[in-house]
């Protein structure tokens, strides 16, 4: 077992599982010793040390990188052991995660060439000795090891179920992995009087503003109705903000253009709290406070101790390597479609990459759980470039990685359930410009302003993610430069980004555009933009914000002033993100016909459904989806429901 990012490693890789892989063995001399290279990763400088015998590499060891936490963490486990076993550089890099990969085996090849080794005789491929077909039962079958697929797994096993998990990357997480990972939950702990310490009029108008609505239609009514209630009865309280399940369900319906099911909204965000203490009961461990996270509307936002979406997967791993006779997990091995008889799924058909064919049978049921297609230029320009999105072709980036294509949303099509929403697809506003990743954006994104190359504000910094995604578009070269001054990184060299970097190191690195200036016209000068504009535009902003004046656009939420030097500025782009449509289902995660009735044996859990999110999905409430009904769809399986 292998410990990664404080979890046991449970995976099975199909080399151990059915392959009989010989080493390299090519015949050369070196010059044992420890050597130590340092190559570039994804996100900065990853360095190696090497011990070599006169003719074989016997260990490589890591000994520091700035990689993704979560996604970088599996190459630098896997990679040293796929080259000391088999002696060899010519080993495959770890499946989504090939950058880092190939950093490792360049840095080895360094340490090799420092020791005179023959470079071509530690190419050689390893041995493969062809694994065999297998066919195996288990209670239930769940495709995809993401958020929602893991939660699925503890789910089940909790039931006392069976699970087989099979996942087409060389690692488990997913997009969870590279995701924000905050999580929204009204939290009458927190929110009450930790939030801020007066009420705040402007926040309370987004309130009053969705209470004065004219209901669409009498679901619409009730809700608007009993979050009405709960409002008056916190304003006779002393409490400094509100919130309750019923007013993230307004928001998230409203916020979703009110195309979503009302009724499977409601049930998320009232399960969302009991959701938020079951992760916490597994291991993952949340900041003492909520906060209003990027595109979430409003501040229920929980952030965890370690950056992205890890701490929810390696909660589920930790239970599940305890309870591993009742779990087993097949990476680098794809699903190529369910298993159907009579008109019911009773499994799924998968293949590794090296071709073992693996005939897998649920006794009870299967879950999907595959992601969504923000990533598949394809599917996106076939569904949702149109009006909304005139253009969603290659040339813009994704934060999803390319591993996480769909797939499984059609296989549930073809097992005869309806698609729904599928035209919905957010972009996220908050991107870098060339890779789509938000690795390296100030985890306080809304201390920030934000300016295009003309030194302006153009959008309100808290809307919604579709309406600032198209606001960045329209700008020059649809890039704008997020700005903010010190007043939140009162140490640089502990504030981290949401891929765990200081922001001296993105500065020193000259990652990702970071510049910093003890004035508002250097910082101006920096990125190239007019600095009295800039200098007018940040003076605006502070005179509005601490006179309390309505701001310019229509922005609400307000953190500190951006007065304190040094200041900052780093440039970001739109990128696709997240896709809202995909399978119906109900209550349990069956997966629904197109006449309202359950596929047999099948359940649908995370971004590959429809009907939760709508036109426009809130900041907080993917992690919030993926656990709710990842949890849900675990149980229905297991009972067979």
């Amino acid at each position: 077992m292998k410990k990664i990012l404080g979890f046991t490693c449970i995976v099975l890789f199909l080399s151990s599982l059915a392959l009989s892989c010989g080493t390299s063995g090519g015949s050369t001399t070196v010059k044992a010793g420890t050597y130590s290279a340092t190559a570039r990763g994804m996100h900065g400088p990853l360095s190696v040390e090497v011990n070599l015998s006169t003719n074989a590499i016997t260990s490589v060891k890591v000994t520091s990188h700035r990689e993704t936490p979560g996604l970088g963490d599996w190459p630098v486990i896997l990679m040293p052991e796929k080259i000391v076993q088999n002696n060899s550089l010519a080993v495959d890099a770890v499946n989504g995660a090939t950058i880092t990969s190939f950093a490792i085996l360049a840095a080895v090849e360094d340490c090799l060439n420092q020791a005179g080794a023959n470079i071509a005789a530690f190419n050689k491929p390893p041995r493969v000795t062809r694994a065999r077909n297998e066919t195996i039962t288990a209670d239930v079958i769940i495709v995809g090891g993401g958020g929602a697929g893991f939660a699925a797994a503890v789910s089940a096993v909790n039931a006392g179920a069976s699970v087989f998990m099979v996942e087409k990357a060389g690692f488990v997480g997913g997009n969870s992995v590279v995701s924000g990972g905050i999580y929204n939950s009204a939290d009458p702990v927190f929110q009450d009087y930790a939030y801020q310490k007066e009420r705040s009029p402007s926040l309370e108008t987004i309130v009053t503003d969705a209470l004065n609505e004219r209901p669409v239609n009498e679901e619409h009514r009730s809700l608007i109705d009993a979050v009405r209630r709960e409002y008056e009865a916190y304003l006779r309280t002393d409490k400094t903000l509100f919130d309750s399940p019923n007013w993230h369900a307004l928001q998230t319906w409203n916020g979703g253009d009110k195309v979503a099911n009302l009724s499977i909204i409601k049930l998320m965000t009232s399960l969302a709290p009991e959701g938020f203490e079951w992760v916490k009961s597994l291991g993952a461990e949340f900041l003492p406070l909520v906060y209003l996270g990027a595109g979430s509307l409003y501040p229920r936002t929980h952030s965890a101790h370690v950056p992205n979406g890890t701490p929810y997967i390696a909660a589920f791993s930790n239970y599940l390597e305890k309870n591993s006779s009742k779990f087993k997990c097949v990476v680098d091995t794809a699903a190529t479609g369910l298993i159907m008889e009579n008109g019911k799924v009773v499994g799924v058909n998968a293949e590794g990459k090296d071709g073992q064919k693996l005939t897998l049978r649920a006794n009870k049921g299967v879950v999907l759980a595959t992601g969504g297609f923000a990533g598949n230029v394809e599917l996106r320009q076939e569904y949702c470039q149109g009006e909304k999105w005139p253009d969603l072709g290659p040339a813009l980036p994704t934060t999803n990685l390319k591993n996480v294509t769909g797939d499984g949303i059609f296989f549930a099509r073809d097992a005869g359930a309806q698609l729904i929403d599928m035209e919905q697809i957010q972009l996220l506003p908050y991107c870098n410009p060339t890779t789509g990743g938000t690795y390296d954006v100030h985890g306080i994104s809304l201390t920030a302003i934000f300016v295009n190359k003309q030194g302006c504000r153009f959008v309100r910094e808290d809307g919604r993610r579709d309406d600032m995604s198209k606001a960045i578009i329209d700008q020059t070269d649809s890039v704008m430069y997020m700005v903010l001054g010190s007043e939140y990184i009162p140490d640089p060299d502990k504030i981290y980004t949401n891929g765990g970097q200081s922001i001296t190191y993105m500065i020193e690195s000259n990652s990702s555009g970071y510049v910093t200036a003890p004035t508002i016209e250097e910082l101006a000068a920096k990125i190239n933009v007019p600095p009295a504009v800039l200098r007018k535009t940040v003076d605006d902003f502070n005179t509005a914000l601490e006179s309390g004046r309505a701001d310019e656009f229509g922005r609400r939420a307000f953190g500190l002033p951006i007065k304190q030097a040094p200041f900052y500025a780093y440039p970001r782009a739109a990128a696709t993100h997240h896709t809202m449509g995909g399978v119906r289902f109900d209550e349990y995660t069956r997966a629904l016909k197109a006449d309202g009735t359950p596929v047999p044996g099948l359940y649908c859990a995370g971004e590959i459904t429809g009907g939760i999110h709508g036109g426009n999905r809130l900041g907080g409430n993917a992690i919030v989806d993926f656990t709710v009904f990842g949890r849900i769809a675990g149980i229905s399986a297991a009972a067979g429901r």
